[in-house]
């Protein structure tokens, strides 16, 4: 029996109705003035005597009807509503998904797949979905966001089941996949969860973009590893997951009672649990369900609360509207670009180093000065504060990204009650700055820092070629690895739970 950590879950015996998609022949052309063809011949009046007598309420009912009977000669998605639209859409009369891509290749061969034919919305329908969704994330007490490749499409980076002239495939062209910007959906997501729509995010994807658009890392499960995280190295299709990103996806598993499943071809990995136990305890009464939002059909549809046949940008851009949020801008690590920063001075009330924005200055009578931050010196006293004066930016650039983090040396976050100054932990995220992982697939493993750049710092591992590792590793001797800076911020705000590296002295 495979371990329940493995990537890739066994098959799941579903039976699902596949019809095949009816498109309807066009009527032939209308006859045209002075065509002699068949054996009556009528007069005919001109457009423009026509157009003078018909009043504007005509004009509006005929164009309706026109529109009317254009949507019936589209095809359409042939199989039952609760598959177009969720069972929260049934008895609706909303018109069935558009066929706008007709694909009989399998969208992920080898898996619990369906054909990757994909569809679009009515914009009416998508509205109405839409209003549906709103109720719903304002009545969630725990939603999740579990999102797939499918929502990464449009920065540029490309996916595994879109083919053929997909509309998922018209995508802006990268040099670096690295380089790419979040979508509106990554922005919307991260205002969901500043406003408190959004409490959890699973990502299947690598790419770091809900970070970049300014989710926090502790809330969001990089469940098959990450681009930006040493020590969450890629999952290959046949590796294990990393034990504690599990235990933490089960963990949530059981909490949500909304998922918002979106760009997921939910084919049967093992992540798809969270959507799938979603709509299961939704079946049963005791969650709202799953929300799944996509071009293609899924093996899942059956299961869903409500369906979107779209693409995701268009989907969350209406919701945005719909729950009044403007989306998120993109972070940006201000410590490097900052002339506000007190490099290499620590906080002696938090243990905060260095201090961002004003720092204040107690003279030490011949002992070592005593600094605190702004924050600190909001919380003195009024006779504390005048013991103290603003004290100027160091310019002592060699201690530039060097932090205080509260974890210790093997990397583990510390007691609060052990949390002052002296116990921190310094990281020197330096170039030529050696480093030994204590976390994850690497642990033991050493290396050092080789570039350090606006939101990233790459560093470069040894590896023991004797050393049988669980995954991520090439049976190379060195490997090159990327850290994002939002880990350094969230490692000095003591948000994660290990730290990936420790930098040792020189």
């Amino acid at each position: 029996r495979p371990s329940p950590l493995a990537r890739r879950a066994p098959p799941i015996p579903v039976t699902i109705q596949r019809e095949h998609t009816h498109i309807t022949e066009h009527p032939p052309p209308p006859k045209r003035p002075g065509d002699r063809r068949g054996a009556t011949t009528e007069t005919l009046e001109p457009e423009s005597a026509k157009s003078e007598t018909r009043s504007h309420g005509e004009r509006r009912q005929e164009n309706m009807q026109r529109a009317s009977e254009a949507k019936k000669k589209v095809a359409r998605m042939e199989e039952p509503e609760h598959i177009c639209h969720g069972h929260l859409g049934k008895d609706k009369g909303w018109a069935k998904p558009i066929v706008v891509t007709r694909c009989d290749k399998d969208a992920r061969p080898g898996y619990n797949t369906c054909k990757a034919h994909e569809y679009e919305e009515d914009a009416d329908v998508l509205k109405e979905k839409v209003r549906l969704l709103a109720e719903l994330i304002r009545r969630a007490k725990r939603c999740t966001a579990y999102t797939g490749a499918g929502i990464s499409t449009a920065s540029g980076i490309n996916d595994y089941a879109s083919k053929g002239d997909s509309k998922a495939l018209k995508r802006p062209v990268l040099k670096s996949r690295m380089d790419a910007q979040p979508t509106l959906a990554h922005h919307v997501l991260t205002s969901m969860y500043k406003e408190g729509h959004l409490h959890h995010w699973v990502q299947q994807n690598h790419d770091g973009l809900p970070q970049k658009a300014g989710f926090p890392q502790h809330e969001l499960n990089e469940i098959h590893g990450a681009w930006f995280d040493p020590s969450n190295p890629v999952v290959k299709m046949s590796g294990e997951l990393r034990t504690d990103l599990f235990e933490w996806m089960e963990s949530e598993m059981e909490k949500t009672d909304l998922c918002l499943a979106m760009g997921t071809s939910l084919c049967g990995m093992t992540s798809d649990g969270v959507a799938d136990a979603c709509a299961s305890r939704a079946a049963r009464g005791t969650s709202l369900g799953t929300v799944i939002v996509s071009l293609q059909r899924t093996q899942m549809d059956g299961k869903a609360s409500l369906r979107f046949f779209c693409t995701i940008d268009r989907m969350m851009g209406l919701l945005a509207k719909e729950l009044g949020l403007k989306p998120s801008i993109n972070y940006k690590y201000y410590y490097p670009h900052s002339k506000e920063v007190y490099w290499g001075i620590q906080c002696q009330l938090t243990g905060r180093m260095p201090i961002v924005s004003t720092a204040y200055r107690k003279k030490g009578d011949g002992k070592e000065d005593r600094y605190i931050s702004a924050a600190g010196y909001s919380s003195l006293s009024d006779g504390e504060k005048k013991l103290y004066e603003v004290a100027k930016p160091t310019s002592n650039y060699s201690l530039r990204n060097v932090f205080a983090v509260p974890y210790d040396e093997n990397g583990r976050l510390l007691n609060k009650k052990k949390r002052n100054p002296k116990n921190m932990q310094v990281l020197k995220l330096q170039e030529g700055t050696k480093i030994r992982m204590t976390y994850g697939p690497f642990k033991g493993d050493r290396g050092k820092i080789f570039a350090v750049k606006k939101n990233k710092i790459r560093v470069a591992l040894k590896h023991d070629m004797n050393k049988k590792y669980r995954h991520g590793q090439k049976k190379r001797a060195e490997s090159a690895r990327r850290l994002g800076m939002w880990m350094v911020e969230a490692a000095v705000e003591g948000r994660l739970q290990h730290l990936p590296f420790v930098t040792e002295e020189q």
